[in-house]
């Protein structure tokens, strides 16, 4: 009923035509009877010009249709009730898997399994903890957390060299994605209250991962 612009472009229509010529025209029915609503319906254009097929929507058929969507958006309770019952979390389902050693992890990282026993358990704690959080992610701040993952680089130090922090520019993530400035950053404020990172600013104003604060943001 609505164009990709917000316009409400759905047609009233009627079912016996309101003048001869129309599809299903009554000779025998009064004007009155052709504008009034039980012989109107609300359609939109391609429907609209569908039932103009007067052989496969006879007027038995149209008022039919008109009965059952009536019967379904007159009770406005049960209405709203249907709707709700489409509305679910769409996270609640995923059922993730748990790691019971990080051993290939380390052998395909490292090479070798670069570990104290003493420190395994604690790992896997850890990261399983981690595997929970990203799964109560929405998709799109699972996508976003991963494309910012991958377009992530090292800060330099004053010497040139790489340091273990890493940062990602969130205008470089809004140019790759085309997402709304505001929507990303919602997205964005997503990610940091999960506790998988967080993100800050560098001295020179650029976003870092993994500080303590928020500190994405957009100028006007």
């Amino acid at each position: 009923m609505f164009n990709n612009e917000g316009n409400f472009v759905g047609q009233i229509c009627h079912i016996e035509a309101a003048m001869p010529g129309g599809e299903r025209f009554n000779p025998s029915m009064s004007n009155e009877a052709r504008r009034s609503f039980e012989n109107l319906m609300l359609m939109c254009y391609d429907h609209h010009i569908e039932t103009n097929k007067e052989q496969v929507y006879p007027v038995s058929r149209l008022q039919e249709i008109k009965r059952q969507h009536e019967e379904i958006y007159s009770n406005i309770d049960r209405f709203v009730h249907q709707m709700q019952s489409t509305i679910a979390d769409v996270t609640s389902g995923i059922v993730v898997g748990k790691v019971s050693s990080l051993k290939t992890l380390y052998i395909e990282v490292f090479g070798e399994e670069l570990r104290e026993p003493e420190h395994v358990d604690e790992e896997v704690t850890a990261f399983n903890a981690a595997i929970d959080k990203l799964a109560s992610l929405s998709p799109d701040a699972k996508q976003i957390f991963a494309i910012s993952l991958s377009r992530a680089k090292y800060e330099l130090n004053f010497l040139g060299r790489e340091t273990e922090n890493i940062y990602v520019d969130p205008y470089e993530i809004e140019r790759v994605t085309q997402l709304d400035r505001n929507n990303l950053h919602s997205i964005f404020q997503e990610i940091e209250r999960s506790g998988i990172l967080s993100l800050d600013n560098l001295d020179d104003g650029q976003p870092i991962f993994g500080s303590s604060s928020l500190g994405v943001e957009f100028a006007p």
